[in-house]
């Protein structure tokens, strides 16, 4: 956690400079909320709430351009607190420390941490969402379920791409085999986080043409290398434990 804050804080201003969606969060944010729910209703409604939490963030701390990345930075450093204890609850302390201290190493992760936009809140919130589920399986307590099901929904109504998790962790239940109460549980939850998330999927997909001209999420070639990368080292993971 202290690493992520302090890579994120390295060299923050970026000379004072700030590129598109940047500045898109930093005026819509200095709007009123209720601008800022007239706006949403043409354009950017997927980022509305975001830009609703950064209004008020602005309010309490002032609008300069350290407040306005500030917030990922303590973000993604509750995100690598969450992928540490993950790895310290799935495969023991010392997977723990090494996941902790190399997540903030990663690119994308700096890149985030250092970003006037949601990404990091959201990666905070799945990452606990996901810490959430591995502790409920065990227990299967109906308030760690709802903690579960909260967290993973207001991800999503902060970046509606979020549901992606929800699907993993679906696959991940019935990979594991877990029993059937756990997986009705986890229905539950996600049925709620699906509902929460319907009108705004629904109201939002008005606005598509304004991200039209973005390509594919999801280079074929890489996602193909990553995913064989990836169960390599799961089989050689499960082999070494075993």
């Amino acid at each position: 956690m202290t690493l992520t804050i302090a890579l994120g804080l390295w060299g923050i201003r970026r000379k004072n400079t700030m590129w598109g969606d940047e500045s898109v969060t930093y005026q819509l944010a200095h709007r009123d909320l209720s601008q800022i729910w007239l706006t949403a209703q043409h354009v950017d409604l997927v980022h509305a709430l975001y830009y609703a939490v950064m209004h008020e963030i602005f309010g309490l701390f002032g609008g300069g351009l350290l407040t306005l990345r500030l917030p990922s930075v303590l973000a993604m450093s509750v995100a690598a607190s969450g992928v540490g204890l993950l790895g310290l609850r799935l495969a023991g302390p010392r997977a723990g420390l090494l996941a902790g201290l190399v997540f903030p190493l990663l690119p994308q992760v700096q890149k985030y941490a250092q970003e006037g936009r949601s990404y990091a809140m959201v990666c905070a919130l799945v990452t606990w969402a996901t810490y959430a589920l591995v502790v409920s399986v065990p227990h299967r307590a109906r308030w760690r379920w709802a903690v579960y099901g909260s967290t993973m929904l207001l991800a999503c109504l902060l970046h509606e791409f979020a549901v992606l998790a929800l699907v993993a962790h679906g696959v991940t239940l019935v990979v594991s085999r877990v029993p059937r109460p756990v997986l009705r549980a986890w229905s539950v939850a996600a049925a709620g986080v699906v509902a929460g998330l319907l009108p705004l999927a629904i109201y939002s997909a008005g606005q598509s043409e304004q991200v039209s001209w973005i390509g594919g999420p999801v280079r074929l070639r890489y996602f193909l290398v990553v995913a064989v990368v990836g169960m390599a080292c799961a089989l050689v993971l499960q082999r070494c434990l075993s």
